[in-house]
């Protein structure tokens, strides 16, 4: 059961999101809510490239002053979302950290089940991608399930969650069960076969999964589909009229190891709905 959600806040139009998505959880979920910032220390090991404060130079004085000045600006924006936290009737703790942003996550998300990020912060100038985000690396360290947000919100109506009789996948399937009976959502449950030959064993995985949603009393529907997962799933998730994909992570390095070719990857970059990535 979620009970803590942990939300990042980095001044982004996707931090606003993922925000939205934390606070939209936390009201239908009865959940604790905690914002945190997390001034990057290597602005300050490198302020040439920080001209956030317009400092330019490696001098004591200057770094005080680019310090005082991110810690500002860090400051303001956990008041915005305290502001909008209260807007909504929610509690907000709010904590500024300094560090390097993925490290700091990993090092928080001891107190929270759930952690709420935007697939692509505030330096992200770029096309969709999570190659060397700060979401893509505080998910190698990450132990605790990553909902990793899209460019828009919308509320979770219906969610899709893809098995393959593996044990992570299993754990996905046992979160995708838990939200689906909180958030009292229809669930689909998804087992992609890469060919025919290999449909059988989709279609047990999804019989399986099946059989586990209703003996938590999770009236969910079952599909089997044939073709590169990494593609098939958002097209089912797009087709059944979900909004919200759960996915199993494969390992600490994953991500790391396996980035071109990880299916979870694929989809977390491509989708435009949220993904929630559980190990």
């Amino acid at each position: 059961m979620i009970k803590n959600i942990l939300f990042g806040v980095d001044g982004s139009l996707a931090g606003e999101v993922a925000r939205d998505y934390a606070f939209h959880l936390a009201a239908r979920l009865d959940a604790r809510l905690e914002a945190v910032h997390v001034v990057d220390s290597r602005m300050l090991e490198f302020p040439l490239i920080a001209p956030q404060a317009g400092v330019i130079g490696l001098n004591p004085s200057a770094l005080n002053s680019l310090q005082e000045a991110l810690r500002a600006r860090g400051e303001a924006l956990l008041q915005t979302a305290a502001a909008a936290a209260a807007k909504a009737g929610l509690p907000l703790i709010t904590t500024l950290e300094f560090g390097h942003p993925a490290q700091v996550l990993a090092d928080v998300q001891v107190r929270t089940e759930l952690v709420v990020l935007g697939r692509q912060g505030e330096h992200s100038k770029t096309a969709p991608t999570i190659t060397g985000s700060t979401m893509e690396r505080f998910v190698r360290r990450a132990d605790r399930p990553c909902l990793v947000t899209p460019m828009a919100f919308e509320p979770i109506a219906k969610i899709l969650v893809g098995v393959d009789g593996s044990p992570t996948a299993g754990r996905a399937l046992r979160e995708a069960i838990g939200l689906a009976n909180a958030l009292q959502v229809p669930l689909v449950i998804l087992s992609v076969a890469d060919t025919e030959n290999d449909r059988r064993r989709a279609e047990q995985a999804s019989l399986d999964a099946h059989s586990m949603a209703r003996a938590h009393d999770c009236a969910a529907a079952s599909l089997t589909a044939v073709g590169p997962p990494a593609t098939t799933i958002p097209a089912q998730a797009r087709e059944t009229g979900c909004n919200l994909i759960v996915l199993g992570a494969h390992g600490h390095s994953w991500i790391y190891e396996h980035l071109i070719g990880s299916v979870a990857a694929h989809v977390v970059s491509n989708s435009q709905m949220p993904v929630l990535l559980v190990r």
